[in-house]
C-alpha cells in the first residue's frame, strides 16, 4: 500500500510509519520540516509538499494532533486539530485516499455507567476531548471514505511527553503518591500493539466507515499499576495515600501558584492530572475484534518493563 502519515515524528504517528515502511509498504512521512532525503525507507515530507503532490494513495493515517498536554491554550486543540483534520480530509480526496483518523477514547468523556463501548453518547470533558469530538465529525460528514480509531492512553518506548513516563520518573525519585486506596482503574495500549492494528484498519475492508475502542482488554488498578512500576525501577511506593479531595486542593493550590507565577515549569499536581489516574474508566473492545479478528496482545508487565528500559530506569 501507499500511505502518507501525518504526525510521523511524534509518538504515535513514528511508530505507525516505521511499521508501515518495515513492512514494505511505500510511506510519505510529514513533518513540520522535511529533511534532505529519505530516511528509513519513508519518504519525509511537510504539510505543504504533500498537500502539492497529485500521485495517488491507498491512505492517509492521520496521527498529528495538539495532544492533551498542560500549559497548552483551551483555544488551540480546536484551531489547530480541526484545520488540520480539515486539510486532511481534502488531501485524502484529491488523491483518492481513505482517511484513517487516529481519535481518542476522550471522545466518551468519564461517563459513570462502564464499561464503555462505541454506542456511548459523545460527553467529552475539556477542550481536547471536544476537538477530537469535532475532527470525527468532520470526518464522518466530508463524504470521504474513512476509518476512525479510538486509542486509549498509549505508552512505550519513544514517548516523552505521555502518562506512563511520566509516572515512571516520578515513581524513580520517589516523588509520586496513590490517589486514596488507589481502587480506579485505567486501561492502556501499548504503542507497538497500537500502530499494528491502525495499519491492519487502513488495509482492510470491514472497518470502511466505522469506528471502533483500541485498547487491552483488561483494566488495571491505578494501585497496582503504581506498584508494578515502582517494581520495575526498584523503587518503594505506599500502596495507599493521601485522600483523593486531599490531593484536589493540593492541586488547586499549585494552579493559583503557577496562575501568579509562584512557580515555574510544570505542577506536581494539577485536577487534570488527578483526574486522569483517579476517575475509573473501563472499556469494551467486541467491535475492534470483530472487525479485524485481533487485539492488542503486549502484556502491562512486557510493555512497563520496554517503557522504563528506554527511559534508562530498569
Amino acid at each position: 500500500m501507499r500511505v502518507l502519515v501525518t504526525g510521523a515524528t511524534g509518538f504515535i504517528g513514528r511508530a505507525v510509519a516505521s511499521r508501515a515502511a518495515s513492512g514494505g509498504w511505500k510511506v510519505d512521512g510529514v513533518q513540520r520540516s522535511a529533511p534532505a532525503g529519505p530516511s528509513q525507507a519513508i519518504r519525509w515530507l511537510t504539510l505543504e509538499q504533500s498537500e502539492g503532490d497529485a500521485e495517488p494513495l491507498d491512505a492517509v493515517i492521520h496521527c498529528a494532533a495538539v495532544r492533551h498536554r498542560h500549559g497548552v491554550p483551551e483555544s488551540e486543540y480546536g484551531r489547530i486539530n480541526l484545520s488540520l483534520t480539515r486539510r486532511m480530509i481534502e488531501l485524502a480526496r484529491k488523491r483518492g485516499a481513505r482517511l484513517v483518523d487516529v481519535s481518542s477514547i476522550a471522545v466518551y468523556g468519564w461517563p459513570r455507567t462502564l464499561p464503555i463501548d462505541e454506542t456511548r453518547p459523545y460527553q467529552p470533558v475539556g477542550p481536547y476531548g471536544q476537538s477530537k469530538v469535532q475532527a470525527e465529525q468532520l470526518v464522518r460528514a466530508s463524504g470521504v471514505p474513512f476509518t476512525i480509531v479510538q486509542p486509549s492512553i498509549t505508552y512505550g518506548p519513544g514517548d516523552t511527553n505521555g502518562m506512563i513516563d511520566k509516572m515512571f520518573r516520578m515513581i524513580a525519585r520517589g516523588f509520586f503518591v496513590v490517589p486514596g486506596l488507589g481502587s480506579s482503574r485505567v486501561q492502556l495500549v501499548y504503542v507497538g500493539d497500537l500502530a499494528r492494528i491502525i495499519l491492519e484498519a487502513t488495509a482492510s475492508k470491514a472497518t470502511l466507515g466505522e469506528a471502533f475502542i483500541c485498547t487491552h482488554r483488561d483494566p488495571v488498578r491505578v494501585g497496582d499499576l503504581v506498584q508494578r512500576m515502582a517494581s520495575i525501577v526498584h523503587r518503594k511506593i505506599p500502596p495507599v495515600g493521601p485522600p483523593t479531595a486531599l490531593l484536589r486542593l493540593a492541586g488547586r493550590v499549585f494552579e493559583l501558584a503557577e496562575a501568579v507565577h509562584l512557580m515555574s515549569g510544570e505542577p506536581p499536581v494539577t485536577r487534570e492530572k488527578l483526574a486522569t489516574i483517579s476517575v475509573d474508566r473501563a472499556y469494551r473492545i467486541d467491535k475492534m475484534r470483530k472487525l479485524l479478528a485481533t487485539e492488542p496482545t503486549t502484556s502491562l508487565e512486557e510493555g512497563l518493563r520496554r517503557t522504563a528500559e528506554d527511559l534508562g530506569l530498569a
